[in-house]
């Protein structure tokens, strides 16, 4: 394919589904300010194509809209998907099962043949290859891989190929983010390290009352505010007799759905949360006992740090039935529901009754303080996460199921067998030394590493936007909001803008 040559660099936006798509627009208007670039964009909802298309902000060299690759595809070729796992040293059912619509979540309207989820994947390869040669980008903008499978194999294909790709990776003090190249952002581990073996005085105490202030319990507090639909009675109405009028995208997330099976499944929800609420308000601990404990907080589910990084614990509930197994005779394991499960319908009860049948168990409302979980524990045990963090500051032991960038400190185990799990805890509850040294060097690592802004409350106000173009699918009362949008948090994606540039 001919390579179009060009005397400014070519920025890649990924504009993905809800608030992401306006976020990293902002970011990329910032960065047009002050990098002599140009920009290409894959748009993955035909909603916010008008928008991208009509605003003058940005002059996109190509919009390309990611659905029709696969659109009115119904077959595939195997040896071809052979072709690319090998090429591109791909682990395709991996990711295939990390996207919620592939499999396990979200199955109410359809569930997908092998075939149809493989017609897919292969053109979607296709479609992203032919970009990535077509441009050749000097950056590719994202958010953090794994939302779906789309975006994890666009980033999977962009770093085997080695272009520059950056995302906007959270970390686990409340508004910083690190602009990041890989999922875990490594960049914190390895500054840790140059940290701690050039001797530097990092005597600072760090304690609880240090994170009880940065705490993403704040963050937490937002996300539980989060509403994909802020509009009035009337509006909702009016776009839901809408929706049910017009036939839906045609995008994969939407197979299967049909009038009948959408007003039946907004009825049956709204059912369905009152009801697994009221089993967890009866059945769950609300108050934190004297027994010696370890604290398992479970994740929200489906969530894309889970199915995308932790793949082998996404299923929570058999994982916390092996770590009960592991536990010393004289100990509970202290499970507590993630207070932003609301916002996902909770799980289902079935799953609230598997973890209260498990004797040495005990479950905890979400209202239930995290901190003080920790606090009155003798360590954590997560799959990765912001608690298990936290918990250094309370000079308690963490064991990890999966890689975070804090894993590198040695107060932290690492579980790489389920297996060795019993006598690594008996290990570490009996030997576990606390080291300040360490504790002072990942907090001096984040703060270097990150920058300091109001994602979240962007994230929140990314989702107000993204929800005017999708109830009023009008680019110009949508541009009106984004004007706003951009000038409340003008610093913030002028920062970004600037870390981004240094990294081109």
């Amino acid at each position: 394919m001919e390579e179009i040559h060009s005397d400014k660099n070519t920025v890649l936006l990924w504009l993905d589904n809800g608030p992401y798509a306006y976020i990293h627009f902002a970011i990329a208007h910032a960065l047009s300010k002050i990098s002599n670039s140009e920009f290409v964009g894959i748009v993955t909802n035909k909603q916010d194509v008008s928008f991208f298309e009509n605003q003058k902000y940005l002059k996109f060299k190509k919009l390309f809209y990611y659905p029709e690759c696969y659109q009115e595809k119904s077959s595939y070729d195997s040896e071809k998907l052979k072709e690319f796992e090998k090429k591109y040293e791909l682990d395709l059912w991996l990711d295939i099962f990390s996207d919620r619509f592939f499999h396990k979540y979200r199955s109410d309207f359809h569930v997908f043949t092998p075939d149809e989820i493989l017609t897919i994947i292969e053109n979607s390869l296709h479609f992203f290859i032919n970009i990535l040669e077509e441009f050749h980008p000097k950056l590719i903008l994202m958010q953090t891989a794994g939302e779906n499978v789309a975006n994890l194999l666009f980033y999977r294909l962009a770093k085997k190929l080695e272009f520059n790709i950056l995302m906007t990776n959270i970390v686990h003090l409340h508004n910083r983010i690190a602009i990041s190249d890989n999922l875990i952002t490594r960049e914190i581990s390895e500054e840790f390290q140059k940290i701690l073996s050039s001797n530097q005085n990092i005597s600072k105490e760090y304690d609880e009352n240090f994170i009880k202030k940065e705490s993403l319990a704040e963050t937490v507090r937002i996300q539980s505010s989060f509403s994909f639909d802020n509009s009035t009675l009337s509006q909702k109405i009016k776009h839901f007799a809408k929706r049910l009028s017009n036939d839906p995208e045609s995008i994969y997330q939407n197979f299967g759905k049909t009038k009948s099976k959408m007003f039946k499944a907004r009825y049956e929800n709204h059912f369905k949360i009152k009801k697994r609420e009221q089993f967890l308000n009866e059945n769950s601990l609300k108050s934190i006992g004297n027994e010696k404990f370890l604290y398992f907080p479970l994740h929200t589910e489906p969530e894309a740090k889970i199915l995308a990084t932790a793949p082998f614990f996404s299923d929570q509930i058999s994982l916390i039935e092996n770590i009960a197994r592991s536990m010393p005779i004289d100990y509970f394991l202290c499970v507590k529901e993630h207070p932003t499960q609301k916002s996902k319908s909770w799980r289902s009860i079935l799953d609230y009754q598997r973890i209260l049948a498990i004797p040495n168990v005990k479950f905890f409302h979400p209202s239930v303080n995290s901190q003080d979980l920790i606090s009155k524990s003798s360590g954590v045990i997560a799959i990765s996460g912001s608690t298990a963090f936290e918990t250094l500051f309370f000079k308690k032991p963490v064991f990890l199921l999966a890689e975070d960038y804090y894993d590198v400190v040695s107060m932290v185990t690492k579980i790489s067998e389920i297996s060795k799990l019993p006598k690594l805890i008996k290990t570490s509850l009996n030997n576990f030394k606390f080291k300040n040294d360490e504790l002072n060097a990942i907090i001096q690592a984040t703060e270097n590493i990150s920058i300091s802004v109001n994602y979240f409350s962007i994230m929140k106000d990314g989702i107000y936007l993204s929800s005017i173009q999708r109830n009023t699918n009008d680019s110009n009362v949508t541009l009106k909001h984004f004007e706003k949008f951009f000038k409340n948090y003008e610093n913030d994606f002028n920062l970004f803008a600037k870390t981004i540039s240094d990294k081109i």
